[in-house]
This record gives structure tokens, sequence and C-alpha cells, in this order.
């Protein structure tokens, strides 16, 4: 059955001239039905192409979790008839992903109390099925939240589980690519006892392989865990993001400097300072300490990034609760130069107990608006801040995976632009949990007074990197993975007319094709070497005319693990990793 609210009525808060970005919507059910609301999801879940919500709820006594249609006119009818908001649970996190890779998207809701979590299916008609019988909805939990992955790059997402209670072991699911997973039952990220919150995949060294970083709390030190070429991981000491100790909840890896890497943002609650990181580039992090972010103490538990003002640079909201009095959110916009502005608009202001929360573009207008789970008395209205929009320009994607997953969990983006006057990348990533308990799949960018977007790369999950180049502002574009492509260059521009490019497929098992090409005849030397420098095969030494070539190479009588690949000409030399992974 479907209940059907429209938006008649919002209210304008003039509190000061930053409080005009958004407006606080007051009717309609999503901001009306209470609950003790805890996730945030703004996912296309019927793919009409507009955002729709989903948002749960975790009292011990259980209470069903809310999903709300987006009609398409700045309405949403709450749809009460499917399985996913019927299962009457303490529910805490969720997130969504194209598991089976059938083009829709599926659900999976963290459960706490003792109680088992859920995986749903999608079925692709606006319905769901519950998965009882797979291993994720198996057993008694404590769960937190969980987050999608491709671990082991073979096209389908695994699943990663926080626990905060009962053995306090956290669990990962390996998709058998059939509709079935298995639980890994060993490695230090799923035996060690931990007061687990939220767990990101990341790829913090840049070496292709997802690596993966837990948030604990209980002032114990936070987790990161590389993955390695053989589906293996290695918990990571020494770095002072696992070192800091902390009552950890929320992570979000973000490019915040706008340099090319992800930096790290930390939310800490029992009146703890929150931590940010930046990314030196080299696999190591400058913690910040002197900035407002991280001195202005808090309860915090959510926390989600984005361009709200659409002019180049991520802002960000921290959500505080769980203290005797009601608190308020902690609301920054960026400077553009490392520094953070605390905003003192509604969106800061407004009390309560917060948890998780998510920005959306879901009225379609290009400047992304924000929802706030409340859970005051277990019974709080929900927020849902509607941004007032400006002059600024913007660009929305949504990925579509082919050899990588259908979701594309796990791509990076880069968009280069001018904008007042100066040229520069900024970079974003499709992520199974943005946060805490939040979650959106949709990338979006601010251009400022940018027309055109000069260059995008899309880097997926599967090695390819696609590029798109003079894309027009103010547009949302549907991206599919091209696979007929092997490679482009690092730097966008004009192709080098002699270029290695990266091998297809990548990861590999044990074949695959290396192409380069050559602007005039030479004599060439084309080589594949391991990590220790040692030559393994020479694929082909000799003389070729200008042009493109394909040589194969054929890895079944060499280990799993990273191997470097050289072309030799006299005027040219250029190596590329490839993974080997069986």
């Amino acid at each position: 059955m479907k209940f059907l609210y429209t938006f008649l009525v919002v209210v304008s808060f003039a509190v000061s001239a930053s409080a005009q970005l958004f407006t606080k919507v007051t009717d309609g059910n999503p901001v009306n039905d209470g609950g003790d609301s805890r996730a945030v999801n703004w996912i296309d879940y019927d793919n009409d192409g507009d955002l729709d919500l989903y948002v749960t709820n975790g009292p011990q006594a259980g209470q069903n979790n809310f999903l709300y249609q987006n009609n398409g006119d700045e309405t949403f009818t709450k749809i009460t008839s499917v399985v996913i908001a019927n299962d009457g649970k303490a529910s805490d996190g969720s997130t969504w992903g194209d598991y089976d890779n059938d083009g829709d998207l599926d659900l999976f809701v963290a459960n706490w109390w003792g109680q088992n979590n859920l995986l749903y299916s999608n079925n692709g008609d606006g319905t769901f099925t519950f998965e009882s019988a797979l291993a994720p909805s198996i057993g008694e939990t404590y769960s937190e939240t969980a987050s999608w992955g491709d671990y082991n790059i073979d096209g389908y997402i695994d699943l990663y589980v926080c626990n905060s209670g009962g053995t306090r072991r956290n669990q990962l699911f390996l998709n058998n690519t059939n509709g079935t997973f298995t639980e890994i039952a060993t490695g230090s990220l799923v035996t060690d006892h931990h007061y687990s919150r939220n767990a990101d995949w990341v790829d913090y060294n840049r070496d292709a392989i997802p690596d993966l970083y837990v948030a604990n709390e209980e002032n114990q030190n936070n987790a990161l865990y590389k993955g390695n070429t053989d589906g293996s991981f290695t918990k990571i000491t020494g770095l002072n993001i696992v070192s800091d100790g902390g009552r950890s909840t929320s992570s979000n890896w973000e490019d915040i400097d706008n340099d090319g890497d992800f930096d790290l943002f930390v939310a800490n609650w029992g009146n703890q300072n929150n931590f940010l990181y930046f990314n030196n580039g080299d696999t190591t992090f400058t913690k910040v300490t002197e900035q407002n972010v991280v001195t202005d103490g808090g309860n915090s538990f959510g926390s989600s990034f984005g361009d709200v003002d659409n002019d180049g640079d991520l802002d960000f909201i921290v959500t505080n609760a769980f203290v005797n009095s009601q608190q308020v959110n902690f609301f920054y916009l960026n400077n553009g130069d490392g520094t953070f502005t605390r905003d003192t608009g509604i969106v800061s202001t407004e009390t309560g107990w917060s948890y998780g929360c998510a920005f959306g573009d879901y009225n379609d207008d290009g400047y992304l608006d924000l929802f706030v789970a409340k859970c005051l008395n277990a019974n709080e209205d929900n927020s849902l801040f509607r941004n007032n929009g400006g002059a600024n320009s913007w660009l929305k994607m949504d990925l579509v995976g082919v050899e990588s997953n259908y979701s594309a969990i796990g791509a990076v983006v880069k968009l280069k632009a001018e904008i007042s006057g100066k040229s520069f990348w900024q970079t974003r990533r499709v992520a199974g949990q943005n946060g805490y308990c939040g979650q959106t799949l949709q990338i979006h960018f601010g251009l400022g007074d940018a027309s055109v977007a000069d260059s995008i790369i899309i880097e997926w999950p599967s090695g390819i990197r696609q590029v798109l180049e003079n894309q027009n502002a103010n547009q949302h574009l549907i991206i599919t993975e091209d696979t007929t492509l092997t490679s482009v260059n690092d730097e966008v521009g004009a192709i080098n007319k002699f270029d290695l490019f990266q091998n297809y497929p990548n990861p590999f098992n044990p074949i695959t094709i290396i192409n380069f090409q050559l602007e005039s005849a030479a004599e060439i030397n084309l080589s594949v070497f391991n990590q220790l420098g040692e030559l393994i095969e020479n694929l082909y030494k000799g003389y070729k005319d200008a042009g493109r070539y394909s040589f194969e190479f054929n890895g079944a009588n060499f280990t799993s693990g990273v191997y470097l690949y050289t072309l030799k000409t006299s005027e040219f030399t250029r190596s590329k990793k490839m993974i080997l992974l069986k």
C-alpha cells in the first residue's frame, strides 16, 4: 500500500548569511514519521533516474524501517508494502549495492541486540526478497553497519560487517559470483576483537588493491588492513591514523584539499575532539591539530561530505547525539585553503539527537540536499534540508560497471575544470559507505563559474581508465564502463605517440594483453619483471615499424602478485604494474 504526501510547507531560517544555503522542509512523511532513526541512504532503488530515500530505525524492541520513493516533483511516496519496510528489527546501518550484477540495487541491513542481519535482493519490479538462507543473514549479531567492496577485484562486491557487541568480531563475506556468499574465518580483520562502528574500502597506498579502514570506539586504536594480491590482508601499524585511539564512530576518506589523494576524517563521541588527517601522498598522513574541526569536541556519530555551494571543494557535516542534553550538529564550509568555517545556519543550530546523515540531490537541481536521521527519546522527527541553490555550475554522474561490479563501487572519478581563473583537479569515489550510517552512490562535483569540465577520468575497479573531455556543466551523466579501452595516459591531453598502455584485464588470471604504440620504427624490448626487479620473461626484442601492437602474457607458471612490464626504445622507456590474481 502507498501513501502519497507532498511537501507543501517549508520554513526559511535567516540566522546568518550562510544560513540561506538551506531551507528546512517541514511537511511530508519523511520529516513527520517520528522514529528512532539511524542510517540514511540516498539511492535509486527503482532505476527511474532520481534519488529515493531509505532510513533505518533501531530501538531494542524493533521498528520498521522507512522507504520513500521519489516522485520526481519534490514529493515522496512512502512505501509500506515491501519486505524492507516491514522487518521490525533493531536496525543500525545499511548499505546498498548490486551484489548479483543484475542491474538493480540490493540491500544489506545491520541489526544489533543479538538479532540476525538482513540481506535483501532487489527483484527489479519495486519488490525485494529476504535472502534468509544466505550467509550474511545468518546468526545472532551486534552489528553497527557494513560496507560493500570488491576486495578480490573479480567484478562482484563482497561485504564487510562491523560488530560492537557479542564476540566483537567483524565479518567478511566473499561473493561467490553465483548469488551466494562464503564467510571468511581467517585473518586479523575478522579475528580482532574491537568495538567497531564503521568501515571504508579505500585504496590508501594506490596499488590498485582495495584496503580496509575500520573505526573503533572505546578508546581503541582504529585499524587499517592492507589488501594483498592473494586476497589476504596485512594489518598496518605505526601510522598515526591507527595509533591515536579515541571513541571513534565514523570515518570518511575524501579529497578535502584537491591534491588527488584521499584525506581522512574520523568522528569521535564522549566529548572527544574529532580527527582530521591530510594524506601526504606517500602512505603517510599529517594530523591537523589546531583547526576548529578538531577542537570543537562533541559527541559525534555520523559524518558526510559534499560540495554544498558548488564552489569546487568539499564541505561537511558532523552529527552529535546520546548525552543528557540536546545537541547541535557541526557544519563546516571549506575555505579552499585547507581550513574550514563553522556555519551558524539552521543545519548547525537545530537541536536534538542526530545519528546518520547523507547529502544527495533529491530534486535534481544540481545542488546537494541533506537528510539527517534523528533519535531523541526514540521518537524524533527526521530532518530534510533543501539546498536553496545558486549561480554556480555542477556535474552529477551515475556509473555503470561492466567489467567492474555493476554499482561501480570502488571507482574513482577525477575532474579537471577552470574555476575562478584556476585550473585544478577534484577527486571523488563511489563507496559502500560514506561515513557511519550514511551512503550516496551518486557522484557530484561543484564547478563554480566553469561552463565545462575540461577532463574527466574514471578509474574503474577493473583497472580500466576511461576519459571524457569537454563535458558541458549542469548535466547528469550516466557513464558506462568502456571495456574496449586498455588504458589512457596518466596525464590527460594529447597521447604521447610512443606509449605503453595498461594491460587488460587487470587483475588477470592467467592471461592478459599488453598494448603499446610506436611513433616511428624502432628497436624495442618488451619485458616482464617481478617485484624484486628480476626479469621473468621477455615478450619481444627486435625491430618494429610505427604502429600499434598487442602481446599476450601468460602467467600460468607464476605466483599471484604484482609484476612490472617495461617497454624500452632508444627514445622511450615506460613501465606499468599488473596484478596476477589466482
